[in-house]
């Protein structure tokens, strides 16, 4: 029986033979002129109307940690610029705190977070899997460089009209519930089966920052999506039936204890309004705009150079490279 010789060539088919039939445009002065023309007069309107948007957006901004300085209780005031109407949120705000880090990003435990492995297969968490807290090295819990960075400021308000203060109020005016993305609060921040009433892990929710808050805390939810930019704020909490008017004062108390001198960073509070897009940022509406005014501009100029002075096109029917029979 004769062997059956291998071999590695490609079969004898269209798409391995590279034989499928391809269209390439032929881009003549008039399609570019039209294509340009066309994006510009479609990107342009939608810049418009996704500026005009951003811009009803109420946003207020106060930076706090130079206002407080070593106070750890510290109250300060946000006056509000224009009506803010419902619903409105309360976020907290780093800059310069740089969470897009590549060894910070990698440094959590997800199983542990999901309530599986909790004291071990931590390897994940590097540098920080353990702690030193009492003179006894005991694991984490939970583990990371993100956990234990976890922010933990905390806020109240209250509204001041005409000089009377009122404190909104927490779990009805002031809603610090459902502030974190559902699939994360459903499916990957869960307690063990055996955590009970937490005793059995008290010693490892001690971190070098203190006490670490329950991994199904919203806030700690919250700060373990990581940011992508140094820049960036967080949400802290809703206030779903309060209305702000022009000329109103929210007094703001904070428990400051969030270090950011040793990196430079500052912290802010940041209250605003939202709008079919979201929160306020002027630079979507204003990348259509320059989009599409760039490309008008390149029409412009194709079609005066086209005028100007033209150019004939060949006749493809003469391009043909295939050999002679």
């Amino acid at each position: 029986m004769a062997e059956v010789k291998q071999t590695r060539r490609p079969e004898d088919s269209t798409f391995q033979q590279q034989r499928l039939k391809a269209w390439q445009p032929l881009l003549t002065p008039s399609c570019v002129i039209w294509t340009f023309s066309v994006v510009g007069l479609i990107f342009i309107p939608i810049g418009i109307i996704v500026l005009t948007a951003s811009n009803r957006v109420v946003e207020v901004k106060v930076r706090y940690d130079t206002l407080c300085g070593s106070q750890t209780n510290c109250v300060f005031d946000v006056n509000i610029p224009d009506d803010m109407d419902h619903p409105i949120y309360f976020y907290y705000e780093l800059r310069n705190f740089y969470q897009n880090h590549r060894r910070y990003v990698k440094s959590r435990a997800d199983p542990q977070l999901r309530g599986v492995d909790v004291l071990s297969n931590l390897g994940s968490c590097d540098p920080l899997q353990s702690w030193d807290g009492n003179g006894t090295n005991h694991p984490l819990y939970p583990c990371g460089l993100i956990a234990n960075s976890f922010f933990n400021d905390t806020f109240f308000g209250s509204v001041c009209k005409s000089g009377n203060c009122s404190l909104l109020a927490i779990n009805d005016t002031w809603l610090e519930t459902d502030i974190a993305w559902p699939s994360d609060k459903k499916e990957k921040f869960k307690l063990p089966s055996d955590f009970g009433d937490g005793s059995k892990y008290e010693e490892n929710r001690e971190g070098p920052g203190g006490e670490l808050p329950l991994v199904t805390n919203e806030h700690f939810i919250v700060w373990m999506r990581t940011a992508g930019l140094p820049n960036f704020k967080k949400l802290y909490a809703r206030l779903p039936k309060t209305d702000f008017k022009k000329g109103d004062v929210v007094r703001v108390n904070v428990t400051n204890v969030f270090p950011v001198s040793s990196f430079k960073g500052e912290k802010l509070v940041v209250i605003s309004t939202t709008s079919w897009l979201g929160g306020k940022n002027d630079f979507l509406g204003l990348a259509y705009i320059v989009v599409g005014c760039v490309c008008l501009f390149f029409a412009l100029i194709f079609f005066i150079k086209n005028k100007w002075s033209p150019r004939n096109l060949g006749d493809m029917k003469y391009f043909n490279f295939r050999k002679p029979n």
